[in-house]
């Protein structure tokens, strides 16, 4: 049962972060306020997707939790694979496996050495490869908007929304703003509730906050609502090209399969040029 109670926990943050989406969409159609609308859809799909993978390995938990238990059903902690796709959620954009490793240590105690993913990245695609329905989620690679390939330095989740997993050329600034977002509202709670846990994201959040103008006092405690206001005024600024670029590449890349939506275009390599380089 014990595996059960945190995806319970994040399945009530879902709901309760849809509410005030659908509360924001409200005010936008009202108000007759495009961008905010747009918005707060892109919000409702990405959580309606954390919703889907959320209830469905909520779903797998219970009926483990029936069986009769083994030595293996008794191993502590979680597979790196849930621990990503945790962690991934948590930040709701594609990142680096050093910031995936950092923000499960802070939640949970286990640090996995960030090259380890290097092997679940391929495993994931081996297995998907197989069977793509095999799992209600996949640890996937980013995607580059200008040639459509994997990014492998960067990992994102396969229930996401095309147009989050893609790096454009503003997606790097615009997705660093949304990680400080994140984590300002996560310490935000787990001050509010008094959790140890807050000081290990508060050290995570820093070098996020300290990279937007206006978001901390230096030698002071990071005020999280401060940081979200910072980083969602320059988010205004950026967001429109970003999120138009993201969507173009999506548009085409939703034309291939689903090995190619997932995993990306593979890589062409130019013999002529790769000849002369060995020359």
């Amino acid at each position: 049962m014990s595996r059960t109670v945190p995806i319970a926990e994040r399945l009530a943050r879902n709901a309760s972060r849809s509410q005030a989406a659908y509360a924001e969409l409200t005010k936008a159609l009202a108000a007759g306020n495009t961008a905010a609308r747009e918005r707060a859809q892109e919000k409702i799909a990405e959580l309606t997707a954390e919703y889907q993978r959320l209830t469905e390995a909520l779903r797998f938990s219970e009926l483990e939790a029936r069986e009769i238990a083994t030595p293996r059903a008794r191993k502590p902690g979680k597979p790196l694979r849930e621990l990503a796709l945790d962690a991934l959620d948590d930040l709701g954009v594609p990142a680096a496996p050093a910031l995936i490793a950092d923000l499960a240590a802070a939640l949970t105690g286990v640090r996995p050495s960030p090259s380890r993913f290097a092997s679940l990245r391929r495993d994931e695609e081996n297995a998907a490869r197989r069977n793509i329905a095999a799992r209600p989620a996949w640890v996937v690679p980013a995607i580059s908007a200008q040639q459509l390939t994997a990014i492998p330095r960067l990992l994102s989740s396969s229930s996401w929304d095309l147009e989050r997993r893609i790096i454009g050329a503003r997606s790097i600034r615009t997705d660093n703003l949304r990680i400080a977002i994140s984590l300002a509202g996560r310490l935000a709670h787990l001050r509010e509730v008094g959790a140890g846990e807050a000081k290990l994201v508060e050290r995570l959040l820093f070098p996020f906050a300290r990279s937007i103008p206006g978001s901390i006092d230096y030698g002071k405690p990071i005020d999280p609502a401060r940081t979200v206001d910072a980083a969602q005024a320059e988010l205004m600024l950026i967001e429109a090209p970003d999120l138009e670029e993201r969507r173009e590449a999506a548009a085409k890349l939703a034309a291939s399969g689903p090995q190619i939506r997932l995993w990306g275009r593979p890589v062409v390599i130019d013999t002529a040029v790769a000849e002369r380089s060995i020359r």
